[in-house]
């Protein structure tokens, strides 16, 4: 209760930028995990459920790290990991310290780029191509190049039809990848696909809250070329004082775009536990499929036992259907259809305030969270990404020569 609006105003400033952004999306992976591993500690009938789930996840090494919210900062359970070295030298004890301190951040930002990396390698060419057909639409409608018409509108429906394919995937590899902690989890086909397959209702309804959330956004969006017109004010202020207007506006934006992005990623984790959770004790998924620490998890709460099918209330029979093979086909359909409208809502955002070729590359509530997006004439938007790339290398190569020291250390 004390420190949650804190964790939320740290989410909210981080979605300025885009090494903020990585780290949000780090810090939502690992919040997906802890809340997958509730879902299953509340299905459970064992002994373990009796306890408390703070208690549960301690009792593992495994776990422990998960027993509250993730921090943005401080290494989880600060505390503890300060007492622990406590007793060892004044300078070990300093390093063991500082360590601590930033441990969490860059644990958010090295999980998101390992999350954005894979989301982009399925999702990137697709808006490489919506971007080009674009460009190249606008660019024949004043230069008027009747043969080559069909150029734009034919790469942006190739575009679509990639984005539409790959996001029928996407979410539930995501959450792979989240619960797992292993970016190689995320190429796992066969295995999320089987889940997918076999919860196509479940996908259908968070194909439904992206493209509902989607309508903020583009309202959001829109807004901000109209600011001038709601505040005449603003038409004759100078370029430093526009700056100022517009880190305000897009902030007080995330107000809605930080909680959508979280919400919308562990619906998803919660649609990935509870499926798996059915699949294992079906025997539709194999136990040695899983990953070792979701198999741990599982063994220690009793849930890797076979289950025989119940009794299924006509409601649920229903629901059943959706994992037919008339099923599959009619929910796929319209969740491709429901991803349509997705992209079809970025096209009228970007027709109202074309914002540039960042929007077409980076679609805030699929892949990063970042929602701060000043004209080109004010700041270019790529520096951005090169001073987050820059300052990502950086903290890597000192980590890797951290650990050189500390080898040399114990040696």
């Amino acid at each position: 209760m004390l420190f949650a609006p804190v964790k939320f105003f740290w989410g909210m400033l981080f979605c300025q930028s885009v090494l903020g952004a990585l780290a949000v999306l780090g810090w939502t992976y690992r919040l997906m995990q802890r809340s997958v591993l509730k879902c299953w500690w509340k299905l459970s009938e064992s002994s373990a459920r009796t306890r408390g789930f703070a208690e549960f996840l301690a009792d593992d090494p495994r776990t422990r790290e998960h027993a509250h919210w993730p921090n943005w900062f401080l290494v989880q359970n600060f505390r503890e990991a300060v007492r622990r070295n406590s007793a060892a030298s004044l300078r070990r004890h300093l390093l063991a310290v500082l360590n601590a301190v930033g441990q969490s951040l860059w644990t958010n930002v090295r999980l998101g780029v390992q999350g954005i990396f894979n989301t982009w390698v399925l999702t990137l060419p697709a808006c490489v191509l919506m971007l080009f057909g674009w460009y190249d639409g606008w660019n024949n409608s004043f230069n008027k190049g009747y043969e080559q018409f069909s150029v734009g509108p034919g790469v942006s429906v190739l575009g679509i039809l990639l984005f539409i394919a790959a996001m029928l995937y996407v979410p539930m590899a995501q959450a792979r990848q989240a619960v797992t902690g292993k970016w190689r989890a995320f190429y796992q086909f066969r295995l999320v696909w089987t889940l997918i397959r076999r919860r196509w209702l479940a996908c259908f309804g968070l194909a439904m809250l992206y493209a509902l959330g989607s309508v903020p956004m583009m309202v959001l969006m829109s807004v901000v070329m109209f600011l001038p017109n709601i505040n005449p004010g603003l038409a004759d202020s100078t370029p430093s004082e526009t700056i100022q207007v517009l880190n305000r506006y897009f902030f007080w934006s995330a107000l809605f775009v930080f909680p959508a992005f979280v919400v919308l990623r562990l619906i998803a984790a919660r649609i990935y536990g509870s499926t798996l959770l059915r699949a294992v004790q079906s025997g539709a998924v194999a136990q040695d499929a899983l990953a070792e620490s979701e198999w741990h998890v599982l063994q220690r709460l009793d849930l890797l036992q076979v289950q025989a099918p119940r009794p299924r209330h006509p409601v649920w029979r229903i629901v059943a259907w959706a994992g037919t093979r008339a099923g599959r086909v009619t929910f796929g359909f319209l969740t491709g259809l429901v991803w349509f409208v997705f992209v079809a809502e970025l096209y009228i955002a970007q027709f109202f305030n074309y914002r540039g070729a960042t929007v077409w590359l980076n679609q805030t509530l699929v892949q990063l969270p970042w929602f701060h997006h000043l004209p080109a004439t004010l700041k270019n938007p790529w520096g951005d990404f090169f001073v987050a790339a820059t300052i990502a290398f950086v903290a890597w190569r000192l980590k890797r020569v951290a650990i050189w020291l500390k080898s040399l250390h114990r040696h």
